[in-house]
């Protein structure tokens, strides 16, 4: 049966097709059935007849097979570089570098394990991890202030006040608050009241 075909590399054959085409236009006998899943196997050679043949050959097919196991070592191994790369930019990025890059950072979830340092998205925002932590359903970053801070408006010592549900979001000394429109910093580490709860916990910033 003469097919018209598509040369590859060398005698390889890379397409092949029973009409004569654009791409497929050299007119070859193949020595039997072809087996359409491994036509890389398939070499070319000048018969006695004078006429180009094509038959399977299995070191053809076995080091086809090499090269694409080859092929597909090196695809995964670049994609872990570039991942690795990409993962390497955004974990030491400056507050700058990182709100300029803000769109490629991942969006604050529940239950997820941040560490301090890293990036992430809330409400359209970008916050930096300020310690490790599991993150749940009421310690979002835009208000649990003692676990994260607003890299564009890091400037603002006094946020508002947001009470803690225990140490994990507790104010710590040095740390500032917007109560009932006046600054206030806490004096004492593990602070879980408000300046009306514990006077003595909160020092007044004129």
């Amino acid at each position: 049966m003469q097919i018209y075909i598509e040369y590859g590399t060398g005698t390889k054959i890379k397409n092949l097709s029973t009409t004569k085409t654009e791409q497929c236009y050299a007119p070859v006998f193949f020595d039997g059935p072809v087996d359409l899943e491994k036509l890389a196997g398939y070499l070319t050679y000048i018969g006695p007849d004078g006429a180009v043949h094509a038959s399977f050959d299995p070191q053809a097919w076995e080091d086809y097979q090499a090269e694409q196991r080859e092929l597909e070592a090196r695809e995964q191994a670049q994609k872990m570089l570039d991942d690795l790369s990409y993962k390497t930019v955004l974990d030491t990025a400056t507050d700058e570098q990182a709100l300029v890059m803000r769109p490629l950072y991942p969006v604050w979830q529940v239950d997820q394990v941040y560490k301090k340092g890293a990036y992430l998205q809330y409400g359209g925002e970008l916050y930096r991890v300020l310690q490790d932590h599991t993150s749940q359903a009421d310690w979002t970053p835009d208000k649990a202030v003692s676990l994260y801070v607003n890299v564009a408006d890091p400037a603002n010592p006094y946020p508002p006040f947001k009470k803690p549900t225990g140490a994990h979001d507790a104010y710590n000394k040095g740390d500032g608050i917007t109560f009932e429109e006046k600054h206030y910093r806490s004096k004492i580490d593990g602070n879980v009241y408000s300046p009306v709860e514990s006077p003595d916990s909160w020092e007044l910033v004129e």
